[in-house]
């Protein structure tokens, strides 16, 4: 493999083009979380969701699968997962028992704040060499494209 090709840049003459640089960046994300979620017994999509529950305090699977990239049966069995392993606790409303509320248990909240310092450091690994100002910019444009297409599903 050629240089350009291991960076992402040109390869035999042929950019790479949107969809080829998130895919990439999108591996290399998932596969650390995968590493760190691991020794856990958690994969990554148990991870996102723990820390969506550790961000929100408290929130439904509804709200969860507008986050995830994944229909809401399947949050229901992450979440029946995480519940069956003591991270994460369901209540329901009392006005209307057909909402479940779901947050995080004492020690979901201290393995997704260990989860959270070691992905920051895998984080930190993957953006060395990246100036504040260039992590701005792709920032920046990530939030561009994602607004995009936010303007498209609403059309």
């Amino acid at each position: 493999m050629t240089t350009g090709a291991r960076q992402g840049g040109n390869v035999d003459g042929v950019r790479p083009d949107l969809g080829t640089y998130v895919s990439r960046l999108e591996n290399a994300v998932y596969k650390g979380i995968a590493a760190e979620a691991a020794p856990y017994d958690l994969f990554p999509l148990d991870v996102y969701l723990l820390l969506i529950c550790q961000e929100a305090g408290e929130c439904t699977a509804t709200q969860l699968a507008q986050m995830l990239p994944v229909d809401a049966s399947r949050i229901s069995r992450l979440v029946t997962g995480l519940a069956d392993k003591g991270l994460v606790r369901r209540r329901r409303l009392r006005n209307d028992r057909r909402i479940v509320m779901l947050r995080l248990s004492p020690q979901g909240e201290q393995l997704t704040s260990e989860m959270t310092g070691r992905m920051q450091s895998y984080y930190d690994r993957l953006t060395e060499g990246v100036s504040e100002r260039e992590m701005r910019a792709f920032a920046a444009t990530a939030l561009r494209i994602v607004s995009n297409y936010d303007e498209m599903q609403e059309e």
